[in-house]
């Protein structure tokens, strides 16, 4: 980790030296700024940086002549963040390289009632949300804080920290903190995509049903802790979860995933080298599951898709490993859920019926075959993963 803390140093001593030459200066409008390569921004903002995330992404020029670095001092930092199809290749870096220090953070839920009257719903929830391919995000927290106990009124109560449509996105060294749909990873199959949740007027009613021939939404989330109660790593993307710790905060008979992968998609989540904890210690043993294959509305044919291999498991977890949909019903066995030499507690006694891949299947569900071609380094700073990190 030492020399993932220093490549983040440089990058923020570069940004400091801009600044320092004259190089930076928030603009006055973002319509008037000029193509920067390194934004700073710091809480209230000041000479040299702007008061918000949203106003730095908003700073950048639509179009990607360049890639851009957003520096983010330390604090916490109130507000959605949208980052735009039309922006790519942004990366966010906290300036201390400990996501504890800078903290994105909202408390939108799905039964918030918007401005224009409309409630946000569950995708227009996030935090955050990424539609620019090539995002990368090193040393942050985002954070949805909606607290379903202090807002009873508020039955529908899933709260999204990130919400992620892009390709080749990365999420290093960060936090997702949340109780329901924490970690949205997504695609165009699912509907309400985040140009309709920003666009005028705010978020949609209703939305048309999700492309049933989506652009690829990969990513890569290494080094992170997530943590929630329900469903928290949730939507339809391909998406790596490499060296996370996942920590279930609580709700008895819930799961970690729901993935709604649609059946054209192969691969939809794979959590490998990770550890499945219940820090807090709330849940008995056995009253907990991995995953349920979620029937989001508007996806055409979701047959979810994940693999977890090679990762500890808390003693949490049930036997049977998986749980069905309800409503509408969709049994666990036609879904396409995969394990593979887990250990801990969770995996000591797994039910008879619960299928484990043999190592020819294996060979088939591993990071470069969800990956395809794309292979992260280009975007993790230099020393992130690991000597023999497959795809170092």
């Amino acid at each position: 980790m030492r020399s993932a803390l220093t490549a983040l140093a440089l990058a923020l001593a570069l940004a400091l030296a801009l600044a320092s030459a004259g190089a930076l200066a928030a603009p006055a409008s973002a319509s008037a700024a000029p193509p920067y390569r390194v934004l700073l921004v710091a809480p209230g903002g000041g000479p040299g940086h702007f008061a918000s995330v949203q106003a730095a992404v908003d700073a950048v020029p639509a179009g990607g002549r360049s890639p851009v670095t957003i520096v983010i001092e330390k604090g916490t930092y109130w507000g959605q963040v949208y980052v735009p199809a039309s922006k790519p290749d942004i990366t966010l870096i906290g300036a201390t390289g400990n996501p504890a220090d800078v903290t994105i953070v909202d408390d939108i839920a799905h039964g918030t009632i918007a401005p224009n009257g409309n409630e946000y719903g569950t995708d227009c929830s996030a935090t955050v949300s990424v539609a620019g391919n090539g995002f990368s995000a090193y040393g942050i927290t985002f954070q949805n804080s909606f607290d379903p106990a202090a807002n009873p009124q508020i039955t529908s109560p899933q709260a999204v920290a990130v919400k992620t449509v892009a390709d080749r996105v990365v999420y290093a060294h960060d936090r997702f903190l949340g109780i329901q749909d924490t970690v949205f990873a997504s695609s165009y199959a699912d509907p309400f995509t985040p140009a309709e949740c920003f666009a005028p007027g705010g978020p949609p009613a209703t939305s048309p049903a999700g492309s049933t021939a989506p652009p690829p939404a990969r990513q890569f989330y290494y080094d992170d802790y997530i943590d929630g109660s329900v469903d928290f790593l949730c939507g339809s993307g391909t998406a790596v979860f490499d060296r996370d710790t996942i920590d279930i905060l609580g709700h008895p008979g819930g799961t970690v995933s729901a993935p709604d992968t649609g059946l054209e998609q192969p691969y939809g989540y794979l959590i490998t080298g990770s550890r499945i904890i219940n820090s807090n210690g709330s849940l008995a043993a056995g009253s907990y599951y991995l995953a349920r294959p979620w029937q989001h509305t508007g996806v055409t044919d979701p047959v979810g898709q994940i693999t977890i291999r090679n990762t500890w498991l808390t003693a949490a977890i049930n036997a049977g490993q998986w749980q069905n949909w309800s409503s509408p019903p969709f049994p666990l066995q036609d879904a396409r859920f995969y394990e593979y030499q887990n250990t801990g507690p969770g995996a000591a006694d797994v039910a008879a019926d619960v299928p484990q891949l043999t190592a020819a299947q294996a060979a088939q569900y591993t990071m470069a075959s969800y990956l395809g071609g794309w292979r992260p380094q280009g975007w993790v700073p230099p020393g992130w993963l690991p000597p023999g990190s497959e795809m170092g």
